[in-house]
């Protein structure tokens, strides 16, 4: 068990998209799989990208397996991908091992 919780929201039915998009303006989506190492390799970074957006903006983690239609809707063709969702403007996914940087900036608040 760790002793800092995660603030990153895990996804596990689409519609509960629409409901965080009605309470948070700011969101960095995250889709990724279990199975990706890069995935893996992003845990520590997301945990990081979270706790540096803590009450800026929320950090929602989607396995594309389970949220395909969302993924496909977003173009998202690869996990690790990352899709900034800044007052309804949606961004056009970055892909790969990013920074704690790049994430953040992909946020207007930050």
């Amino acid at each position: 068990m760790s002793l800092f919780p995660s603030a990153i929201i895990h996804l596990t039915n689409v519609d509960d998209l629409a409901a965080l998009k009605l309470k948070h303006a700011h969101i960095l989506l995250c889709f990724s799989a279990d199975w990706c190492a890069p995935c893996r390799a992003m845990e520590g970074t997301l945990i990081n990208t979270a706790f540096e957006l803590t009450d800026k903006a929320v950090v929602i983690k989607a396995d594309p397996k389970i949220c395909h239609c969302l993924a496909a809707e977003l173009g998202v063709r690869t996990v690790p991908s990352y899709v900034a969702i800044n007052d309804a403007q949606v961004s056009e996914p970055v892909y790969g091992i990013q920074t704690i940087t790049s994430l953040l900036d992909m946020i207007e608040v930050y």
